[in-house]
């Protein structure tokens, strides 16, 4: 049903609440294996579409993969539909990649401060895709200045942002990462607006990173 794909509450304070349903542990579990996906698709389609342009991140090329299954399925349509978010917003994200400039170290304090505002007025489909580009982009960016083996650590800070801002909960109200496969380009579009004001408002990251 149409309503069961629509916005969500705003996704702060879930920590404050009860502990995750079994519900929504099976969705953070599921997590690793739709934005692993993701991020093969996604790394490839770039390298197709841009060859030498994007270096190749070996560990992305080699993700261990089960494409006929129904998780690999979902993270591969997320990144077709999300064609729209990389196309015009990857160099925003890649500049405020640069201006933060990412380590092992700060890697967590970064990633949840864009979620944070990502999904700090409700969470939808749209929310849920650009938070696995960003992911992806983070990974790469890390990869190319010389830290391998950084793709787990991201997949895990992933993993984690579903449960502390109640998207894994979200998406289990909505029968599971599964649900995604009925999606049209309809949530994607709805969502660069507010992708806009995220990065508008990188200021507030820099300043949170130059005062820590």
């Amino acid at each position: 049903m149409a309503s069961n794909q629509g916005p969500g509450p705003p996704g702060e304070g879930c920590e404050e609440g009860p502990p995750p349903s079994e519900a929504e542990q099976q969705v953070a579990r599921d997590t690793e294996e739709v934005f692993q996906s993701y991020v093969y698709y996604r790394h490839r389609q770039e390298q197709e579409a841009e060859g030498a342009v994007t270096p190749a991140d070996p560990e992305m090329d080699t993700l261990s993969l089960e494409p006929s299954s129904t998780l690999g399925q979902v993270g591969r349509r997320l990144a077709i539909i999300g064609d729209d978010i990389n196309r015009r917003y990857d160099a925003e994200f890649q500049n405020l990649l640069q201006q933060l400039q990412p380590t092992a170290e700060n890697a967590y304090d970064l990633f949840t401060r864009i979620a944070s505002r990502l999904f700090k007025t409700g969470i939808t489909w749209g929310r849920v895709v650009a938070l696995l580009g960003f992911g992806y982009r983070l990974a790469l960016h890390v990869y190319q200045r010389g830290l391998s083996g950084f793709l787990g650590r991201v997949t895990r800070l992933v993993v984690d942002c579903m449960l502390r801002y109640c998207i894994a909960g979200w998406i289990a109200q909505r029968g599971g990462w599964v649900a995604a496969l009925d999606l049209g380009n309809g949530p994607i579009r709805n969502v660069l607006l507010v992708l806009a004001v995220v990065l508008l408002g990188q200021y507030v990251v820099r300043r949170f990173f130059k005062s820590s």
